[in-house]
């Protein structure tokens, strides 16, 4: 019973072997098996890169939070005291307040504002840029480290400010988070008289030269880098006026363990405006003018994009990997053989060789009879 399954299985075997003592090796097939084992190599390397490699995917929705608050965390050195300085938001609704009691104004010496640690952190933030776009993941991972999002930038401790001897070397460092509505507006930081109410503080003593240690919106995680980070911008003159344009974009990342980090990703064009910068010529007096009415000062314009982006992280499955590397590597043996047998019998026919029609000695070194193959 069981010879009769067997030979019945037989029958229906679509993989027919041929006997090895009519199989014989050549040169030409051991360097094609050669080629063909590291192609296989190097076919595996790029399969498994691309295993491991992450793929992000970009979607884009309404955005359907316009009626939640927005918070701007706000990091910044002035090269002026404090006393000077005044930070107020005005937004489209006509809405505007002064945000003196959310942050915090600290007068340093310019020494620390503006001083080579500064210079190192400029430093550093040009070789982050430098190396890219970090994975979702990485982002994600950054954050959670330090993730401060429900309490925001805390305003600066209440300290004794230091002894400077000169208003020259006098700044401002001022910093903290502050919940404005989710709607266009201008955060701005300007002088004392210049367009609000209090003492006029005469142009000659503005210098609006500043770094801005950090600008955000929404939640704080102060490990990731935003545009404006980590820079810094010279005032030529008493009249300079800093204008950064900036586009909010509502962002979602999820990576492939599904953890989600929701923030904000901004784009930001700058403006500046000094009597420095004007051009020269017959119209230099009418432009001088016209900057005299301008308030000097920093302003940050920012917009709020009615689009949201989610970025998902994803890796492709082991078994799409296996099936990809599966099909890859019997794809190439099937092309191999076919290339390999192609080349032998154009090869035999351009030189009239009849070996691979002939017989093939067995290992006892009799000749097989005529249709002794075909019997078996």
């Amino acid at each position: 019973m069981n010879t009769g399954w067997a030979r019945s299985l037989q029958r229906l075997d679509a993989f027919r072997k041929m006997d090895s003592s009519y199989q014989a090796r050549s040169s030409s097939g051991g360097l094609l098996s050669v080629i063909v084992v590291l192609t296989m190599l190097l076919m595996l390397l790029g399969e498994l890169h691309n295993y491991l490699k992450y793929k992000q995917v970009q979607t884009f929705s309404i955005d359907t939070n316009m009626s939640h608050p927005l918070q701007i965390n706000l990091g910044v050195f002035v090269a002026m005291p404090c006393a000077l300085i005044r930070v107020d938001i005005l937004d489209v609704s006509g809405t505007q307040r002064n945000v003196h009691s959310s942050i915090g104004l600290r007068t340093v010496h310019r020494e620390e504002a503006f001083g080579p640690k500064q210079q190192q952190q400029q430093q550093k933030q040009r070789r982050v840029n430098a190396i890219g776009d970090m994975h979702v993941h990485d982002i994600i991972a950054e954050a959670g480290r330090q993730r401060r999002g429900s309490r925001g930038r805390t305003p600066l401790p209440a300290r004794p400010a230091p002894m400077v001897d000169r208003i020259e070397d006098a700044a401002c460092h001022i910093e903290g988070s502050m919940m404005v509505g989710k709607v266009s507006g201008l955060l701005h930081i300007t002088a004392h008289g210049h367009g609000h109410g209090g003492a006029y503080v005469p142009q000659q003593m503005l210098n609006f030269t500043h770094h801005i240690d950090e600008l955000s919106f929404g939640a704080l995680y102060p490990n990731l880098v935003n545009p404006l980070d980590n820079t810094r911008h010279e005032a030529a003159d008493h009249h300079a006026a800093f204008s950064y344009f900036i586009s909010v974009v509502p962002t979602t990342y999820v990576d492939p363990g599904m953890r989600v980090l929701e923030t904000n990703q901004y784009a930001v064009n700058e403006y500046y405006r000094s009597r420095k910068s004007l051009m020269a010529g017959a119209e230099a007096e009418a432009a001088a003018a016209e900057v005299d009415t301008k308030l000097p000062g920093i302003f940050f314009e920012y917009g709020i994009e009615s689009i949201s982006v989610t970025v998902r992280e994803r890796r492709d499955g082991f078994v799409g990997f296996v099936v990809r590397l599966c099909a890859a590597i019997s794809g190439l043996f099937v092309t191999a053989g076919v290339i390999h047998r192609m080349t032998v019998g154009m090869a035999q026919s351009v030189t009239g060789s009849r070996a691979a029609g002939s017989a093939v000695l067995p290992s006892n070194g009799i000749p097989a009879q005529p249709g002794a193959i075909a019997k078996r």
